[in-house]
């Protein structure tokens, strides 16, 4: 694929935002999304094309506002910071830790977040929980960013003789997590370290849990392949058609650049 130049670009022509959501078999949809006023130039220029996604922990009892609170929290943030001068990437810490403080004032409450931007074909996120961020590029996706939860932490027992490799994918708490919004002390957070090229024809998807439970990389790049603007309702249909019994909110966000 011809990039022609367009990393010196000073941004893409476009960013197309999509997104989609399903309660899936859960009684109450926890899961929330925003974007930034992406096609105002002036908050472009000063933010970028930022898409957030929360998915409130369904085993407290307010992961609904817990998700809501989160992201609107730290959209405000990241604005405010982006407009006192700081970078990206301190913006996004800072805006996370804003977010965690508000969710953490609210008893019984807890959510993922994850935030990608986009700005002068360049490519910034943060993640916080099992939420995941996915690059699709030449008819692929990869996950770009790191999951915090317990069966990392019983991968590495295994690999260092401390526990069998069955008893690690066994244990009850694997999915458990090690790090969310509405923590006491919110240490453990997933960054970009480097710079991150983007390309026209890429696209960067937000999913929470109830999306890749129910589809594999390969089945979810298949559809953003082949899919028009509807990409994101085909992505949910597609996992709702899978029929599982414990079928989780969906919700995906889904930028192109064009």
């Amino acid at each position: 694929m011809t990039t022609k130049n367009t990393i010196r670009i000073k941004r893409p022509k476009q960013v197309t935002p999509y997104n989609a959501q399903h309660i899936g078999r859960r009684e109450e949809q926890q899961d929330y999304f925003s974007y930034s006023d992406i096609f105002n130039p002036e908050e472009y220029e000063l933010m970028g094309a930022v898409g957030v996604l929360a998915d409130g922990m369904g085993g407290l009892d307010n992961g609904r506002l817990a998700s809501h609170t989160a992201t609107e929290v730290f959209l405000s943030a990241y604005r405010e910071a982006c407009a006192g001068g700081l970078g990206i990437n301190d913006a996004l810490v800072r805006a996370a830790h804003e977010a965690n403080t508000a969710v953490h004032g609210i008893e019984g409450a807890g959510t993922t977040l994850c935030a990608a931007v986009i700005k002068d074909w360049r490519l910034y996120w943060l993640s916080i929980g099992d939420s995941r961020i996915y690059l699709y590029r030449n008819g692929a996706v990869r996950r770009i960013n790191n999951e915090h939860n317990y069966e990392k932490v019983l991968d590495r027992m295994a690999a260092n003789g401390e526990i069998s490799v069955e008893e690690a994918l066994s244990n009850p708490n694997r999915a458990a997590l090690t790090s969310y919004i509405g923590i006491d002390e919110l240490d453990e957070i997933d960054l970009n370290p480097d710079v991150f090229p983007l390309f026209s024809g890429d696209s960067v998807l937000l999913c929470s849990d109830g999306l890749y439970r129910a589809l594999s990389d390969k089945e979810i790049a298949k559809i953003v392949r082949d899919a028009d603007d509807d990409v994101c309702d085909v992505l949910v249909n597609a996992a709702m058609k899978k029929n599982l019994v414990t079928q989780d909110n969906i919700t995906v966000v889904l930028m192109d650049v064009d």
